[in-house]
């Protein structure tokens, strides 16, 4: 395909000695700096590599997923507690990516903080099977750019209560497989 592919990730230590961009934690963060990153480097196609919780009915703790769908979403809503004027809609990566990634792709919810509370992840869950904090927002800005976007997430965890022990133990091997599935897109592309 031969496609220039630009990877990127929330922090530096997720991409360990791949060469790419770190855009900052939060969806914030992320679109602001893949915002400016697409300016600047002008890539074909973008890549974010990262960690990710999982829902109950998503992937499996140590497992590495393509993003799908991806989606945001506000607690306030979730709970009740507000409302929308116009929910931004689901986005999808690019089939080429999610094709040569030979990854289970999975849909991924972009919250502005990690879902502590099993009764506001119990609300999430029915449609998502992966949480996120900064795919959808790089995604968006990839999007409005018209550049093709997929996200490699390794599972750390399960969302709830006991979601930041769980990450803690197995981040760095889970970051470790999301690389090394990244690398074997980039051969394939």
């Amino acid at each position: 395909m031969g496609v220039r592919v630009s990877l990127c990730s929330a922090v530096a230590h997720e991409l360990g000695a791949l060469p790419g961009v770190a855009l900052g934690v939060g969806p914030l963060a992320a679109a602001a700096a893949a915002t400016r990153f697409l300016l600047e480097t002008r890539p074909e196609a973008v890549v974010f590599v990262g960690s990710a919780g999982a829902y109950p009915s998503g992937p499996q703790v140590g497992s590495v997923v393509v993003s799908g769908a991806l989606g945001l979403a506000s607690t306030a809503v979730a709970l009740g507690l507000g409302y929308q004027p116009q929910a931004p809609a689901v986005l999808s990566s690019d089939d080429g990516l999610i094709a040569a990634s030979a990854l289970p792709f999975a849909r991924v919810l972009t919250v502005s903080a990690i879902t502590t509370d099993a009764a506001l992840m119990a609300r999430f869950a029915p449609e998502w099977e992966v949480e996120h904090m900064e795919a959808y927002a790089v995604a968006f800005a990839c999007a409005e750019a018209g550049v093709p976007f997929a996200a490699i997430l390794g599972i750390a965890n399960r969302v709830g209560p006991g979601a930041h022990a769980e990450w803690l133990r197995n981040h760095a091997a889970v970051e470790a497989s999301a690389r090394g599935s990244a690398e074997g897109m980039l051969c394939r592309l």
